[in-house]
C-alpha cells in the first residue's frame, strides 16, 4: 500500500496523525489533572509529558528547533517525577534544574552550546536520572506505580525496536532517504509518547504485563524467523532454485520452526516479565502433584500454602480456618485485609467457607498484581475439594481413634475386673470345694467325689478367666508399665547378637490403654524387623512423653531402610496401629546410618487411672 502511495502524501499523513495524537494526549492529561483530587494530580510529570507531546507535535508540523529541544528539559523532569510527581531521591531536583538551565542557556546562546565538542556530555549525563528511576522502581515504588512505569518502558522498547528495524532495513540514516523513511520514523515515535501517557491516564487499560510478554516474544521470534527465511531462500537459490521456489523453501523453513521458536520466545517473555513465577495453570498442576505426594489430611493445608508461596515467590502466607485448616509459612501475618497490602481469599466448597488464604505482597511491593490474584483464586478453587476431603477424613480418623481408645479402656477395665474380682472369688470357691471334698471323704465317698469334681471345675474356670484376661490385654502393661513391658518383650525373644537399649523417662508414663498397647506392639514389630532384615549389632528404643503425645523412635546401625520401600505386613501393621489412633509412622534412615522408625501417638495429658 505504501509503495503505491505518493511518498509526500504519506509523510504529511503520518506527521499530521502523530501531531493530532500528541495534541489529544496532551489535552487528556490536562483534563485529568484538572479533575483529579488535589493530592492525586501529579503536576510535575503531567507538565513534563505535556511539554514533550506539544514539542513533538509542533516540531513535526512547524519544524521548530526550539520546540523540539524542549525534550532536553522536559525529559529529565518526566523521568525524575514519573508517575506520582515526587522527586525520588529528593536530591534529583538539582540535576533536573541543571538540565533546565542548560536548555535555557542553549536557547539564549543561539544554539552555540550544542556546537561545542563537549556537548555530548549533556544528553549522556541524563543516564544519572534514568538510574535514579531504576532505583525508585526497585526500592520505593508501589505496585500501581510500577504498573505505570512498565507502560512507559513498554513504549520505549517498542520505539527502540521500530528505530532499530528502520536502521537495519535501510542503508540511509533513520529518517532520511525520502518521504517514506521520514514518515516511518515519525510513526516510530508513537509508542514512546503513548506508553507514559497510558501509564498516567489509564494504567489498567489492559494488562501491561501480558502486553509486555507478547511484545518481547514478538521481538525475539520475529528476527529469528526472518533470519531463517533469509537463510533458507539464500541456500535454495545457491542450489539453483528460482525466486518463487526459493520463497516456498523459505516459507517451509519458517513454518517448521515457527512453533518451537514462538514457544521459546513466549517462555523468554514470561521469564523476563514474571521472573519465573508460575501462571494459574502451572500452579494448580503443582498443587495436584503435591496433594498426590502428601496424602495425609494434616499435610493438605501445608501443600496448599507451599504452592501459593512457590508460585508467587512470597516470604510468607497463612491459611486460617481452625483445626487442620490452620497453617502458616514465614513470619506471622498481622492485620486484616488491606493491611500493608495483605489480601484474603476465601476457600469455598458447596457454599461453605472452609478457610481463607491470607496472602501478603512480595517483598518490596505494596500489593498483589492482577496475575497474582488470578493464581491465588485458581489455587483456592482447586484446594477446596482437597480441604473438604481432608476434613472428612480427619473427622473419620478422629472418630475411629475415639472408638479404639474406648475399646482398649473397656478391655483394661474388664481385665482388671477379671483379675481383681472374679479370679479371687473363683479361687476362694475352689479352696472351699477342696476343703469340702476332704471332709466328706470320711463321711460319704459319693459326696466327696462330687466336691472334688466341683473343685476341678472351679480350677478350670480360674484358668479360663486368666486366659481371657491375658487375651484382652498383656497384664505386664498394667502391672509394671510400658517401659518394663518393652524391656521384657524385646529382651525375651531369645539370645542373639543384637544389643537392645531402651531409653525412657524414669517416671511412670501415664498413658491411655490404646496408646501403651499400640506402642508396645509397634516396638515389638520394629525390633523384630531389625533382627530379621537389618543385620545390625545395636538397636536403640527411645520413648519421649511430650505434651499431648508419645514419641517412639527405634534406631539401628544396620544396612538401613531402602529409599524405595516395599512395605510388608510388619511395616503396614505399624502404620495402621499409629494412624488408627490419629498418629503417624515414618520410616527412613538414621543420621549416622542404619534405619529409623519414628512414631507419633496422640496421648491425652490427663492422668489415666
Amino acid at each position: 500500500m505504501i509503495g503505491t502511495m505518493d511518498g509526500s502524501g504519506f509523510l504529511v499523513a503520518t506527521r499530521v496523525g502523530v501531531a493530532l495524537l500528541a495534541g489529544s494526549l496532551a489535552a487528556l492529561l490536562i483534563w485529568r489533572s484538572a479533575r483529579a483530587p488535589r493530592g492525586e494530580r501529579a503536576l510535575l510529570p503531567t507538565i513534563a509529558l505535556t511539554l514533550i507531546l506539544v514539542a513533538t507535535g509542533s516540531s513535526l508540523l512547524a519544524f521548530n528547533l526550539e520546540l523540539s529541544q524542549l525534550w532536553f528539559a522536559a525529559f529529565p523532569l518526566l523521568v525524575a517525577t514519573f508517575p506520582d510527581g515526587r522527586f525520588v531521591p529528593r536530591w534529583m531536583v538539582w540535576p533536573v534544574a541543571a538540565f533546565a538551565l542548560v536548555y535555557v542557556a542553549e536557547l539564549l546562546s543561539g544554539h552555540a552550546l550544542s556546537a561545542q565538542p563537549w556537548w555530548w556530555l549533556v544528553p549522556s549525563s541524563q543516564g544519572l536520572i534514568v538510574g535514579a528511576q531504576v532505583y525508585r522502581y526497585l526500592r520505593r515504588s508501589t505496585t500501581s506505580e510500577r504498573e505505570s512505569v512498565r507502560w512507559a518502558i513498554l513504549g520505549a522498547v517498542l520505539s527502540f525496536a521500530a528505530f532499530l528495524a528502520l536502521a537495519v532495513g535501510s542503508s540511509a540514516p533513520v529518517g532520511e532517504g525520502g518521504p517514506i523513511p521520514e514518515g516511518l520514523a515519525s510513526l516510530a515515535v508513537v509508542p514512546i509518547l503513548l506508553g507514559p501517557a497510558i501509564g498516567m491516564l489509564r494504567p489498567r487499560l489492559w494488562n501491561v504485563d501480558a502486553a509486555f510478554r507478547i511484545v518481547l516474544a514478538v521481538l525475539v521470534s520475529a528476527p529469528v524467523l526472518a533470519l531463517t527465511y533469509w537463510a533458507a531462500t539464500t541456500a535454495a537459490m545457491q542450489f539453483g532454485a528460482t525466486g518463487p521456489a526459493a520463497g516456498w523453501w523459505g516459507a517451509l523453513a519458517v513454518g517448521a520452526l515457527a512453533y518451537p521458536v514462538v514457544r521459546l520466545a513466549l517462555r523468554f517473555g514470561t521469564r523476563v516479565v514474571y521472573r519465573g513465577r508460575a501462571d494459574a495453570a502451572t500452579a494448580t498442576a503443582r498443587l495436584g502433584e503435591r496433594l498426590a505426594d502428601r496424602p495425609e489430611p494434616a499435610e493438605v493445608a501445608d501443600s496448599v500454602l507451599h504452592t501459593v508461596v512457590d508460585a508467587l515467590f512470597l516470604d510468607a502466607a497463612a491459611l486460617r480456618g481452625g483445626g487442620i485448616f490452620d497453617a502458616s509459612i514465614g513470619a506471622p501475618i498481622g492485620g486484616g485485609a488491606g493491611s500493608e497490602g495483605t489480601e484474603r481469599f476465601p476457600i469455598v466448597f458447596h457454599g461453605e467457607e472452609l478457610a481463607e488464604l491470607v496472602v501478603p505482597p512480595r517483598r518490596g511491593e505494596s500489593s498483589l498484581t492482577d496475575r497474582d490474584r488470578e493464581v491465588v483464586e485458581r489455587i483456592a478453587v482447586h484446594a477446596a475439594p482437597a480441604l473438604h476431603g481432608a476434613r472428612a477424613l480427619a473427622e473419620l480418623s478422629d472418630a475411629h481413634a475415639r472408638l479404639v481408645l474406648a475399646r482398649e479402656e473397656e478391655r483394661r477395665r474388664l481385665r482388671r475386673d477379671l483379675h481383681d474380682d472374679l479370679s479371687p472369688t473363683l479361687s476362694g470357691l475352689s479352696l472351699g470345694a477342696a476343703a469340702l471334698a476332704k471332709r466328706a471323704a470320711r463321711v460319704d465317698p459319693g459326696l466327696a467325689e462330687q466336691a472334688a469334681e466341683l473343685h476341678r471345675d472351679i480350677q478350670a474356670a480360674v484358668e479360663q478367666s486368666r486366659e481371657i484376661a491375658y487375651g484382652l490385654r498383656p497384664p505386664i502393661l498394667d502391672d509394671r508399665g510400658l517401659v518394663a513391658a518393652i524391656r521384657d518383650r524385646v529382651h525375651g525373644q531369645g539370645a542373639d547378637a543384637l544389643r537392645v537399649e531402651v531409653r525412657a523417662p524414669e517416671v511412670e508414663l501415664h498413658l491411655p490403654a490404646a496408646v501403651d498397647l499400640a506402642a508396645l506392639r509397634i516396638v515389638q514389630e520394629a525390633v523384630s524387623n531389625v533382627r530379621r532384615h537389618a543385620k545390625a549389632s545395636t538397636c536403640t528404643i527411645t520413648l519421649e512423653r511430650r505434651p499431648g503425645e508419645l514419641r517412639v523412635q527405634v534406631d539401628d546401625d544396620g544396612v538401613g531402610i531402602p529409599s524405595r520401600l516395599r512395605g510388608g505386613l510388619g511395616l503396614a501393621s505399624m502404620r495402621e496401629r499409629a494412624t488408627e489412633l490419629g498418629g503417624s509412622a515414618r520410616f527412613g534412615s538414621a543420621p549416622g546410618g542404619g534405619g529409623r522408625v519414628t512414631v507419633r501417638l496422640p496421648a491425652s495429658d490427663e492422668v489415666v487411672a
